[in-house]
């Protein structure tokens, strides 16, 4: 069985014209989930880009691989991922876009390595360099001028605290032929059409930078849902005054900030009209890669995963980026289709997280996991045998936790040196409106979740101080 797995960066969850979106529409994954099952309640494992995905392709939570950050290393630098299990196992394994797990030396088992992390300087000059959609625009647009073609992304990247408006939406200065989403599809079904081994079965991550801010993209994307006429969404309005972990965050800054800027709505508007046709073109690019699939032949034996690696606030509490434990940011779009599984059209509301995933590739794989690790196989989920599932999901970023049990989710955090939590009830408040902690009704459910979740995150900091020693 091939492995398809397409996977987006900062894509939030409800961004999809099949679960009612006002604004956005997306018909071939719509299509895609038509013939797929669809988890409506599919979490992230942390906080950011390469600690999820290094949790996605070792099936640990960051505490145990060490990668607590974006700029951090594997720990140890040799763990086997997912790429080298498979290719214990006999696959292909190709990588077109971003990757984010270091030392960015290795290859990670990808026989087929078109990385592209980031285009930018700003934070480690190796991921620009090593780009190999970097190298593309200076062989092909900036042929005149190489070095170019990373500053201009350089520039842009640098005005998050004098120009956030240029920092979220960026100059949108490529063309259509040239920008990445194009890229990234162009050599997937490249690579599908041409460079895969026929005699193996393949594992492509084509792995999409966006909707990661800058935001722009070329027309007639750009300008497909004009600003003027998209609604700001509900959550956009809802207050922060009972969130005492946004409260002490540094989303609190951005806000305030903005509004002395004298930020409006307008200006809001024009960041989620470009967000919404980034997601639109994304949704076109995966058209034309499951367009491929399928005329090569090969819709039959592939399993086919998209998702994201983290959400995007896109609005939620007035504020855009991710981070924090709230839906927004945590709770991402998963979609499967298993060729194996009865006619597809389902709906899968059992609570799960995207570090599933590293289990369920091994297992379309025949390839065990290993004994110890946190992640668990979807495929019963995915054929409709859902009775002995664990409805649960949990999420962890240093002091910062949640579980969500049934409908329930508590959060955990620290302010000014106390733990504290929040509690929302999904089912009839699913974008946290409000912060049920202080309901007498509650206290029962509070009792329970607060006992499983301390057991848990305590249990995650042992695994990261015993990590620690270890590699002192």
């Amino acid at each position: 069985m091939n492995i398809l797995f397409i996977l987006t960066d900062q894509f939030r969850f409800d961004c999809l014209s099949m679960l009612g979106h006002p604004v956005v529409q997306t018909p071939n994954l719509d299509a895609l989930a038509a013939e797929s099952t669809l988890f409506s309640n599919a979490w992230c494992p942390t906080m950011a880009c390469a600690p999820i995905r290094a949790s996605l392709f070792t099936g640990y939570y960051a505490d145990t691989h060490g990668m607590g950050g974006n700029q951090t290393v594997l720990y140890p630098h040799d763990r086997k991922v997912l790429p080298e299990y498979l290719t214990d196992a006999g696959y292909d394994t190709a990588l077109v876009g971003k990757l984010h797990l270091k030392p960015m030396d290795r290859a990670f088992g990808f026989r087929h390595l078109l990385r592209h992390d980031a285009p930018y300087t700003n934070y480690s000059a190796e991921e620009a360099t090593d780009s190999a959609y970097i190298r593309y625009l200076q062989e092909t647009a900036f042929q005149h001028d190489p070095a170019a073609a990373v500053q201009r992304f350089t520039d842009d990247e640098a005005c998050q605290h004098t120009d956030e408006e240029r920092f979220m939406l960026g100059s949108g200065f490529l063309d259509l032929e040239h920008h990445e989403v194009n890229w990234s599809v162009r050599e997937s079904v490249q690579y599908l059409r041409h460079e895969r081994p026929a005699a193996e079965p393949f594992f492509l991550n084509c792995s999409i930078f966006g909707p990661h801010q800058p935001y722009l993209c070329p027309p007639p994307w750009d300008d497909l849902y004009p600003a003027d006429e998209i609604p700001l969404p509900d959550d956009f309005y809802y207050s922060v005054e009972d969130k005492p972990l946004f409260l002490s965050s540094p989303q609190m800054d951005w806000l305030n900030r903005r509004d002395r800027l004298g930020w409006d709505e307008g200006t809001y508007r024009r960041l989620l009209s470009a967000y919404y046709g980034y997601v639109a073109m994304i949704d076109d690019g995966v058209g034309r890669l499951l367009t491929a699939l399928r005329e090569e032949g090969l819709w039959e034996d592939t399993l086919v995963v998209f998702s994201a690696d983290h959400g995007e606030f896109g609005g939620q509490f007035r504020a855009f980026y991710k981070g924090l434990p709230y839906e927004a940011s945590c709770h991402v779009p998963l979609i499967v289709h298993d060729p194996r599984a009865p006619a597809g059209g389902r709906r899968c509301d059992q609570n799960v997280s995207n570090i599933d995933l590293f289990s369920t590739f091994l297992s379309t794989a025949g390839v065990a996991p290993p004994d110890d690790v946190e992640s668990r196989d979807l495929t019963k989920l995915v054929s409709g045998q859902v009775s002995d599932w664990d409805n649960r999901s949990v999420w962890k970023k240093g002091n910062q936790s949640f579980i969500v049990r049934e409908s329930d989710k508590l959060v955990r955090g620290n302010v000014d040196g106390h733990v504290v939590y929040e509690l929302y009830n999904l089912d009839a408040d699913p974008l946290e409106q409000r912060n049920l902690i202080d309901e007498p009704a509650r206290h029962q459910t509070i009792e329970a979740l607060r006992a499983e979740l301390d057991t848990w995150h305590e249990a995650q900091d042992e695994k990261g101080r015993l990590r620690a020693e270890t590699s002192v």
